[in-house]
């Protein structure tokens, strides 16, 4: 899995690659769902480095947390094959307030706020527009021709959804000193586009 810098992934909330074009309206809806999860301060104020603790769980997954005066955030990476990552931002009172899901560095799956009691003030499934699944995308690339290494520093997935359609974009690395994309219709999956571009290697 791409991890430079893994940690970013909620930057990502502010700054996708290729993420939504068009801003997504929040949702007016009534919720009655509720969470009680909880972050666990007891254990992170006695383990807890520089105001950070790490650690791997029996599976493989890493976790990093964090914490300041304002919130408690955690970062949960599972081990390869799996590619979705979760973010959680917590109260200082240890109580869930955000929960996302996200391919790193590339684009959001799904964001969900709580607020201080518990209850869901907003969803976002930012997958809707996408009627050609991130699944299906995925078996698409294991059929090209091209050998596309999702774990590569140089391969990212992004995609749009505006005026003109909603589409899928894969970039990645070939032979030195250029990229290819593939743009795939993000209702049919039909490939759209095979182009490439000079780019550095790094």
């Amino acid at each position: 899995m791409k991890t430079t810098p893994i940690f970013i992934i909620l930057i990502i909330l502010f700054s996708c690659n290729a993420q939504e074009k068009k801003q997504l309206k929040k949702s007016t809806q009534k919720y009655t769902e509720m969470t009680t999860e909880k972050f666990d301060i007891e254990k992170f104020e006695k383990n807890k480095i520089n105001n950070e603790c790490n650690f791997i769980l029996e599976d493989g997954t890493t976790v990093r947390q964090t914490g300041d005066e304002n919130n408690y955030i955690e970062y949960i990476m599972p081990p390869k094959p799996n590619l979705i990552e979760i973010y959680r931002q917590f109260y200082k009172s240890g109580k869930l307030q955000r929960h996302i899901l996200s391919f790193p560095n590339d684009f959001l799956i799904l964001k969900k706020e709580y607020d201080e009691n518990g209850n869901l003030t907003e969803e976002i499934n930012y997958d809707t527009p996408y009627k050609f699944t991130f699944e299906q995308l995925l078996e698409l690339i294991k059929k090209e021709k091209d050998t596309i290494d999702l774990y590569d520093k140089n391969t990212s997935i992004g995609r749009s959804t505006d005026t003109t359609g909603t589409f899928w974009y894969i970039t990645y690395k070939k032979i030195s000193m250029r990229r290819e994309r593939i743009k795939i219709d993000g209702i049919t999956g039909e490939i759209l586009e095979r182009s490439h571009y000079p780019h550095e290697d790094n």
